[in-house]
């Protein structure tokens, strides 16, 4: 069954998270997400509101935390924007990040893939 893409807000950034295959979380930030997602808007809003807030070194440009890919177009391609040194699980994410983050699970872990389709057997 193929997973439906969309972006909630189109023409605005729009960060998510997911877990890969070994338990790993995983940044989005613009693009689609998963359509069952989008029903769940308010609260990614939330989380990325709290994670700007409490976890600032995830969206600054220096080496990342965890795996952060962005889109920069419509179609369902990100780009990796750095590899950490140390990722960060999911058991290890703070619960506002953890809990909309297990909502989106990988079937792929994203290792040292520098751009994923997710349009392509991901979710």
């Amino acid at each position: 069954m193929t997973t439906i893409l969309r972006r909630p807000r189109p023409g605005f950034t729009w960060d998510w998270w997911a877990v890969d295959a070994q338990g790993f979380l995983v940044q989005f930030s613009g693009g689609p997400a998963p359509e069952h997602l989008l029903a769940q808007v308010e609260r990614v809003d939330a989380a990325a509101a709290w994670a700007e807030e409490n976890c600032p070194a995830w969206f600054n440009d220096g080496p990342p935390p965890l795996h952060v890919f962005s889109c920069n177009g419509e179609l369902p391609t990100y780009t990796r924007n750095g590899v950490p040194n140390s990722p960060l699980r999911l058991s290890e994410a703070p619960a506002a990040i953890a809990d909309v983050a297990a909502l989106v699970e990988l079937h792929r872990a994203v290792g040292d893939t520098w751009t994923v389709y997710l349009d392509e057997g991901w979710v």
